[in-house]
């Protein structure tokens, strides 16, 4: 199987409230392992204010756009790089409300490969506790090149999925693939 970990970053935590995306990373996942000379990355100029929170935490600012390419040109590109991969998501419930979204109003459409969402499998493999990327990290003794990225986030999750896969079983990774068509 191969998959396509991916990660976005946003001006808020709400399409539905007018957040934006601003940059959107992928990594291929083949034979089991990260490819790390494999990826996708690409800011995207918003068309809008990023709000100070947001360069706090990623370091994307207003000037880090400026002059970047549009919402529809990456996530043309970004489609492209997906192709027909099973994704890999750590929160996919978020991070495709933004893709969808912006791929709808580009016309692209949406990205409807089918996908695993890492806090789900996280949630079997650690039956306690919170799930969230930091958390999960920290689990499992990975240190994240450069966390609040879109790539270093999409890498850090791919090591995350590989390092889980290895405690329940390749053979498990079926159990967690959603149709994005439900």
């Amino acid at each position: 199987m191969e998959f396509v970990v991916l990660d976005t970053e946003t001006t808020g935590l709400s399409v539905e409230r007018g957040a934006r995306l601003i940059e959107v990373a992928g990594v291929r996942v083949r034979d089991w392992k990260v490819n790390r000379n494999d990826t996708f990355e690409s800011l995207i100029d918003p068309g809008c204010i990023i709000p100070i929170t947001i360069t706090a935490l990623t370091g994307i600012s207003n000037l880090t756009v400026k002059g970047k390419p549009s919402v529809a040109d990456v996530l043309k590109d970004f489609y492209s790089f997906v192709g027909d991969s099973t994704l890999v998501i750590h929160n996919a419930l978020f991070d495709l409300s933004f893709i969808n979204h912006f791929g709808i109003k580009s016309g692209l459409g949406k990205l409807d490969n089918p996908y695993i969402d890492t806090v789900e499998m996280s949630k079997t493999v650690f039956r306690y506790g919170r799930n969230n990327l930091d958390i999960l990290l920290a689990r499992l003794g990975i240190i994240p090149e450069s966390r609040h990225r879109a790539l270093g986030d999409a890498l850090a999750t791919a090591d995350a999925f590989i390092a889980m896969l290895t405690r329940i079983g390749k053979n498990n990774v079926t159990r967690f693939i959603r149709n994005a068509h439900k």
